[in-house]
């Protein structure tokens, strides 16, 4: 999944780690969209018709739409031809020559000053599905971008697996997404923060967890030079099409789930605190902001 993935288990085995690893790399051969042979890639390819698809690949364009409507269209997982025409149409990792620090050319937009346009989104995307046979229709002119929900989804279902395999407790972290469950250490998992602005340092706060979930997301970690000589990044402006000039360093949400905590993630990124600030409290979620100065912020 472009990202270090770390598995850790009370009371299981070696056999137990082992299926977790390899039902991360199945779920990203399901999912990637840089993967000609996954199920994504062949529901994008298909411009709005229906294809057949696994039940995993069925959750996570269910909760996709879920959280598209949840965030009121702030998350919008329908944003992958965008992505692409920017320059992100393979893995990050082959982008490595056009990556730059923000700041050396010129981004379309500004978050703070995009965060209004709200009334343009139309947060309803029409996903069709049919249970019998699994069968999922994309919205025609859309592809499906799973790189803002996938790996706390991810982590849902790997964590969920593993405890009906017997382990006692379990925390998967893909790439900064956690999720834990079941029985934990007496004082729960503690989580550190990386520092986005010193990325080999950690903050000096933690989370301390027994159950739920983490994201962590910045801007300042995966940012190219597109065609149009602007600098980009991966959160993109669901009412313009365009990737937005960060205006904090990093944003860590706590939710129920990773999934939700992801999509929760990347609405307080883009529409700021006066739109993610509600959106946590209403989804009994919470989150700390990193300023680019430096600043802790909790909401």
């Amino acid at each position: 999944m472009g990202s270090d993935c770390h598995v850790l288990v009370l009371d299981g085995t070696d056999d137990d780690v082992a299926f977790a690893e390899a039902e991360v790399r199945r779920l990203e051969g399901l999912w990637s969209r840089f993967r000609e042979d996954s199920e994504v890639s062949r529901l994008n390819g298909l411009d709005g018709a229906p294809g057949p698809v696994s039940r995993e690949t069925l959750t996570l364009l269910c909760r996709a739409v879920r959280a598209q409507r949840m965030t009121g269209g702030w998350f919008d997982p329908f944003m992958a031809r965008d992505l692409a025409g920017l320059g992100y149409d393979q893995d990050f990792g082959a982008l490595t020559s056009l990556a730059t620090a923000p700041g050396v050319a010129t981004y379309a937009l500004r978050a703070g000053i995009a965060g209004a346009r709200l009334e343009r989104v139309i947060p309803d995307a029409r996903l069709g599905v049919t249970r019998t046979p699994l069968t999922a229709r994309l919205p025609a002119g859309y592809d499906f971008d799973p790189g803002g929900i996938g790996k706390g989804l991810g982590a849902d279902l790997v964590t969920l697996a593993l405890v009906r395999r017997g382990v006692g407790g379990v925390l998967v972290n893909l790439g900064g997404d956690l999720r834990c469950r079941g029985r934990h250490p007496e004082d729960g998992w503690q989580v550190s923060i990386a520092n986005p602005l010193s990325p080999d340092e950690a903050l000096e706060e933690f989370i301390r967890m027994t159950d739920g979930a983490v994201a962590t997301s910045t801007p300042l970690k995966r940012s190219w030079i597109g065609p149009d000589g602007k600098a980009h990044n991966h959160l993109m402006h669901p009412a313009y099409g365009e990737s937005v000039e960060p205006d904090v360093a990093s944003v860590t949400v706590i939710a129920p789930a990773g999934w939700m905590a992801e999509a929760l993630c990347k609405a307080l990124l883009i529409g700021g605190p006066s739109v993610g600030g509600p959106l946590l409290e209403q989804h009994r979620a919470a989150g700390i902001v990193v300023t680019l100065d430096g600043s802790v912020l909790r909401l």
